[in-house]
């Protein structure tokens, strides 16, 4: 649920701008200053959402970055079209969190909620919550990164926290015995938690950039 105005985006936008690069960052829908409410909308809207602003920008070779959920949805348009992609970047990426990091830590009573159109509120913190809808599980379902059976070439660096409470550092290790990501690197940086927002982080990505 971070937006465009989060404390990553900036912080790339500034390294760009010094170093003469060419930066675009957006909202995707129900997200940030973006319309719609995020309950529904799942993976499949959101990874349209990327192909239209690269489509709109008639982007042709690009560095494609994304955080948590939208390290998800960058890996999957990855594999869709490896030729654009020079470079895939993901930070605390949580590809198929739908089915690996949510559903088998629902209650049944969650599940049957769910499974019955009931958006359900799960509490993260005192002042934080996340609510699953069914259009979450039902829209991601096909876009499940596990299944494919596609290739991306280029150069893949997934960076995970120590700290990070919601995804595992080690979440995204079995992709280093897989042959999804031909040429994979995972960086792990002790200290981090899930934002990856802290100097150390935000320092460390740009080295690889």
């Amino acid at each position: 649920m971070s937006d465009m105005n989060g404390k990553k985006a900036q912080f790339l936008n500034q390294f760009c701008k010094k170093n003469d690069y060419s930066f675009i960052t957006f909202d995707f829908r129900g997200h940030g200053k973006s319309n719609g409410n995020i309950i529904n909308f799942g993976i499949n809207d959101w990874i349209e959402d990327l192909k239209t602003v690269v489509n709109y920008h008639k982007l042709q070779k690009f560095i494609l970055i994304g955080s948590s959920m939208g390290g998800w949805v960058a890996m999957k348009y990855a594999t869709e079209y490896p030729d654009k992609v020079i470079k895939l970047i993901g930070i605390a990426a949580a590809p198929d969190f739908t089915t690996d990091l949510i559903w088998n830590k629902l209650t049944q009573t969650q599940k049957n909620k769910i499974k019955s159109n009931i958006v359900i509120k799960k509490r993260i913190t005192k002042d934080f919550s996340y609510y699953y809808s069914p259009t979450l599980f039902k829209n991601s379902k096909s876009a499940i990164l596990k299944n494919s059976k596609k290739k991306y070439y280029g150069e893949t660096l997934l960076f995970h926290g120590g700290k990070d409470l919601t995804v595992p550092v080690n979440y995204n290790d079995h992709y280093l015995f897989n042959s999804i990501f031909q040429k994979l690197k995972i960086i792990k940086i002790q200290s981090a938690d899930h934002s990856m927002s802290d100097q150390e982080s935000l320092k460390t990505i740009i080295k690889f950039i």
